[in-house]
């Protein structure tokens, strides 16, 4: 096998897939989507109305006069004498709802098609009124009201895997398990997309028994290699195409709402935790296209692609989807050993380092053993690649493909 043959074959690869439409829709795809849902969001907010809702109080006017002075609910106030004029200007269409009181019990009706209002600010507005009576009720000048219903502070931090704190609460958790999901969205969909790319790149040549004339000059450890690496560039190129694309959203998209939560869901991304998921996907990506490469050598046809690779992406499910019941169970000893294990780590491990559960100590020990087993396959993987690229059988090639894998572990098969 000689350097100048394999990389020939690799850029060949590179080149010819990089020309089609089939790349570039993987490649740009998300990100279309991405625009499309960020401009109806960006639509959505700019067309939205910002009128403001009429509520009628029932024979109330010292709770109008209140709520009138208050302007954190956002609303405009009337003062009715009757729940019956109030329900006659709501059907009128006159109002968009009123609020009815009545032995200190408050209730507010509001039409279907109603303006928006917060009812939760309006509910604490209510609160604030009644504290206010109550106090002057019992004589309380303002600031033993303001002693009184002045809340401890009160703040928590979270202490991780990796010796660092950070501020805890609902909406740090809430971050982290969008980050772990994400990821685990991610590294699935950029895993099956080059896993199908590999195996249609060698069904194409088998097919076509393009495959014998290419053994013929070259050799089969330069065919197995040389679309490896070459598919490998392409999934990097990928890569770096989010990558730039993301440096140039954050640095071009004004600042709105939702580009504060992806800031926000981003904070706590340190450098190495982005290296290290970067690593554990790459080899796992590599992992991958290496096992499908092998199962795919025993291909007769195009037709028989989806046939061969659905079995591998039934394997890469299992990490995705063990990252959407990972939080909350940070002790939980099948997922934690699952982490480790080649073909699942690559999605589970970094989920578990962005939910702080693991630390990178963890995640190297796993990168370790996804080297360990991509070594291995690479080496034994190749000599049954050979023994399979050019038969051509019939049957069921899941359980082929099966009955060949016991060859990696074969002394025979080794030594051939």
């Amino acid at each position: 096998m000689t350097r100048h043959q394999l990389f020939l074959v690799a850029r060949q690869t590179y080149m010819n897939r990089m020309k089609t439409f089939g790349f570039w829709s993987v490649v740009l795809a998300p990100l279309l989507i991405l625009l499309v849902i960020f401009g109806i969001a960006f639509a959505i907010d700019a067309t939205k109305s910002d009128e403001k809702p009429t509520v009628a109080i029932v024979n109330n006017t010292a709770l109008t006069t209140y709520l009138e002075k208050n302007k954190s609910v956002g609303a405009r106030y009337t003062n009715v004498t009757s729940s019956a004029k109030a329900k006659q200007a709501l059907r009128n269409d006159k109002i968009d709802g009123y609020l009815t009181s009545q032995h200190e019990r408050y209730h507010l009706t509001m039409a279907k098609d109603a303006e928006s209002l917060s009812e939760d600010t309006l509910q604490t507005t209510i609160n604030q009124y009644y504290m206010v009576n109550q106090a002057a009720k019992l004589h309380l000048d303002t600031k033993q009201l303001q002693d009184l219903i002045q809340p401890p502070s009160f703040n928590s931090t979270v202490y991780s895997n990796n010796g660092k704190t950070s501020a805890g609460g609902v909406s740090s958790n809430a971050a982290n398990s969008m980050l772990a999901g994400g990821l685990g969205i991610f590294i699935f969909i950029f895993l099956t997309a080059y896993v199908g790319m590999i195996a249609q790149e060698i069904a194409n040549e088998k097919s076509s028994r393009i495959m014998e004339i290419l053994l013929a000059v070259t050799s089969a450890g330069v065919q197995f290699f040389g679309k490896l690496l070459g598919v490998a560039a392409l999934a990097i190129t990928h890569g770096i195409v989010y990558v730039v694309a993301g440096v140039i959203g954050y640095a071009f998209v004004p600042d709105n709402k939702y580009v504060d939560m992806a800031k926000e869901l981003l904070t706590g991304v340190d450098v190495g935790f982005a290296v290290m998921t970067g690593l554990l996907a790459i080899v796992g990506i590599f992992l991958y296209m290496i096992l499908t490469a092998i199962i795919s050598a025993m291909i007769n046809d195009l037709s028989q692609v989806q046939q061969a690779v659905s079995p591998i992406t039934y394997m890469a499910m299992i990490g995705y989807i063990l990252t959407f019941i990972l939080e909350g169970q940070p002790h939980n000893m099948l997922i934690n050993t699952l982490s480790y294990v080649p073909f699942v780590s690559q999605t589970l491990m970094p989920a578990r380092l962005g939910l702080q559960y693991a630390n990178m100590t963890d995640a190297f020990v796993a990168l370790v053993l996804e080297v360990i087993v991509l070594i291995f396959l690479a080496r034994y993987g190749l000599r049954v690649y050979k023994k399979n690229v050019l038969t051509y059988s019939d049957g069921n090639i899941t359980k082929a493909a099966l009955l060949s894998l016991k060859g990696l572990f074969s002394k025979k098969t080794i030594d051939d």
